[in-house]
C-alpha cells in the first residue's frame, strides 16, 4: 500500500542531510578574504572604531605617559543581514525526489563562504569612494597626518593612492598591501557566524501554504576598513615604476610626530584583467629587455576572481 503521510523521522534525514552537504559547501570556496583582511567579532548592532586612530608604538618614557586622545570621528560600522534559502516542495518528499536538493545545499553551503570574499574585496575596491576611521575616504590624497605625537598641530596631508599619469585612462585596480603586521588594512566584523535553519513541522504556516519545507542560511555582519597606513591603491598601470613608487611609499609612511611605522609591502592583489601585467611583473625571472627581473617574488601575489 503506497505511504500516504510523511513521517517526522523522514523529515529530520532529510534535515540532516542537508545540514550535512551545507557544512561540506562551506569548505569548497578558497578564503582569500582572509589574506587582506583579519576576523574582529561583533557583539552588538554595529561596532564602532575610535581606536584605528591610535597606532600604537613605544616612545622614549618622559615625564608623564602620554594619552593621545581619541578623534571626534567615529567610525561606525552597522552589521548586515544576509539569507539563503532553499525550499524543498513537499511532492518531492512524498515521491522520494530529493536528490538535487543535497546538491543546493552544498551550493548554499558554499555561497557563506563566498558572501566573506565578496564583502571583503568589495570594500576594498570600493575604497577610493568609501570613508574610513579618519573620515577621509580609505584610498585618498589627503589622509591628515599631524607633526606632534599626541595629534595636535596642523595636519599634513598623505596620500595612499598611486595617482593616473598625465592624459592617462583608469585601467583595472590593484592594491599593495601590508599584511603581516597587527595593523591591518580591513576586518570582516561578524556578529553571527554561517549557521543553517530549517523549518519541518508540518503545521507551519509555509507548509501549510505553499507546501514546502525551507531550509535556509543566515549570517550577520559586515565588511570594515582598518589601517589605511597598510595599503596603497591605484588604478594606474601595473608596471614596474609604478609598483616600485607605490612599494616605496608605503615603507615611508609615518605616524603622527613623524615617527616611521616600519611599513613593508608584501602582498599584491588584483583582478583577472591585470593577471598578465601582475605575473610578469613579480613572477618571470627576466623582464622583457631580457634582463634581471629586481621584483621576481618581492611580494607576494594574490589574483582573485572577487576584485
Amino acid at each position: 500500500m503506497p505511504q500516504t503521510v510523511l513521517t517526522q523521522a523522514q523529515i529530520d534525514a532529510l534535515k540532516t542531510s542537508l545540514i550535512a552537504r551545507w557544512n561540506a559547501g562551506l569548505k569548497l570556496t578558497p578564503d582569500h578574504w582572509n589574506k587582506i583582511a583579519r576576523l574582529i567579532r561583533s557583539s552588538g548592532k554595529s561596532n564602532t572604531y575610535e581606536w584605528l586612530s591610535q597606532f600604537p608604538a613605544f616612545r622614549e618614557w618622559v615625564g608623564a605617559r602620554q594619552h593621545k586622545a581619541l578623534k571626534e570621528t567615529a567610525y561606525t560600522v552597522v552589521n548586515r543581514k544576509f539569507e539563503t534559502t532553499v525550499d524543498v516542495q513537499r511532492t518531492d518528499m512524498e515521491d522520494d525526489n530529493i536528490g538535487q536538493y543535497g546538491a543546493l545545499a552544498e551550493s548554499a553551503g558554499q555561497s557563506a563562504s563566498d558572501l566573506k570574499n565578496d564583502l571583503v574585496f568589495q570594500a576594498l575596491a570600493a575604497g577610493f569612494a568609501s570613508t574610513c576611521y579618519d573620515g577621509q575616504y580609505f584610498f585618498d590624497t589627503d589622509h591628515p597626518v599631524y607633526p606632534n605625537e599626541d595629534g595636535s598641530g596642523e595636519a599634513a596631508s598623505v596620500s595612499n593612492v598611486l595617482e593616473l599619469a598625465v592624459d592617462e585612462d583608469p585601467g583595472p585596480m590593484w592594491a599593495l598591501l601590508c599584511t603581516k603586521r597587527a595593523a591591518s588594512p580591513l576586518y570582516l566584523q561578524e556578529r553571527m557566524a554561517a549557521q543553517f535553519d530549517a523549518i519541518t513541522t508540518p503545521d507551519n504556516s509555509n507548509v501549510f501554504n505553499l507546501d514546502v519545507y525551507s531550509f535556509g542560511g543566515r549570517w550577520r555582519g559586515e565588511a570594515a576598513y582598518g589601517f589605511w597606513q597598510c595599503a596603497i591603491g591605484s588604478k594606474a598601470a601595473l608596471n614596474a615604476e609604478n609598483f616600485n613608487a607605490a612599494y616605496a611609499r608605503m615603507m615611508k609612511f609615518a605616524a603622527d610626530g613623524g615617527r616611521k611605522l616600519g611599513i613593508v609591502p608584501d602582498l599584491l592583489i588584483t583582478g583577472p584583467d591585470n593577471m598578465a601585467a601582475a605575473e610578469a611583473l613579480l613572477k618571470a625571472q627576466q623582464n622583457a629587455a631580457g634582463a634581471s627581473n629586481t621584483n621576481y617574488n618581492k611580494v607576494e601575489l594574490l589574483i582573485t576572481p572577487w576584485m
